[in-house]
């Protein structure tokens, strides 16, 4: 951990809001994109990192370890499944429309999506992150919780853990997991794209 975030923790820590302040800066980004990619609205992920920055500055005197980011992580992931719950609880237009089977979604939703898009970037990226976007809405949120910390954010198995609470042999299960449904249906939903391309060829040829 740097020096100076440290001492920005230790401020914190004393009640420093300036101190705080500068910790909400460093990390709103990684905050506000977690909150993004388990809740799947704009809105909602504001308010859910507003949520957990405003629970870690009550809570800062119970901080303990060397880096405030896995903390506010976890804080965020937490205020993320709570607000998963209480809609559940009391749903008015569904957040992810679910199978009543298999808990799984089948809507389309806006994750991973690319704030500044290159003005020159190809069709075929588009394409891919939409399959992705699509691929990642069907998981459950415990799925996309951990694909989110150890592929998106590049965290280990033990931060992630640290961060969900679970056991190591929990988050490796859910990850080998996550990673095959992923692979499945980017798999099933080239072949699509593939045969829709020879479709239209095909079309094409009798015109």
């Amino acid at each position: 951990m740097e020096l100076n975030e440290s001492r920005l923790i230790e401020g914190a820590i004393r009640g420093n809001l300036e101190a705080f302040n500068k910790l909400v800066i460093l990390y709103q980004t990684v905050v506000y994109n977690t909150a993004l990619r388990i809740m799947f609205d704009a809105d909602l992920a504001n308010d859910m990192a507003q949520t957990a920055f405003i629970s870690a500055w009550k809570h800062m005197d119970s901080f303990k370890g060397d880096s405030f980011k896995p903390w506010i992580l976890r804080i965020t992931i937490n205020a993320c499944y709570d607000e998963l719950r209480r809609i559940q609880r009391h749903p008015t237009s569904p957040l992810e429309p679910v199978s009543i089977e298999d808990n799984e979604e089948y809507e389309d939703a806006s994750w991973l999506i690319d704030p500044n898009p290159e003005p020159d970037e190809i069709t075929e990226k588009n394409e891919t992150m939409q399959m992705v976007e699509n691929c990642l809405n069907r998981m459950p949120h415990e799925y996309r919780a951990v694909l989110v910390l150890i592929d998106v954010q590049e965290m280990d198995y033990q931060e992630a853990a640290e961060i969900l609470k679970k056991p190591l042999g929990t988050v490796k299960s859910r990850l080998f997991r996550a990673r095959q449904k992923m692979r499945d249906c980017l798999k099933g939903k080239m072949e699509l794209l593939s045969s829709a391309d020879r479709y239209a060829e095909k079309e094409d040829d009798f015109i």
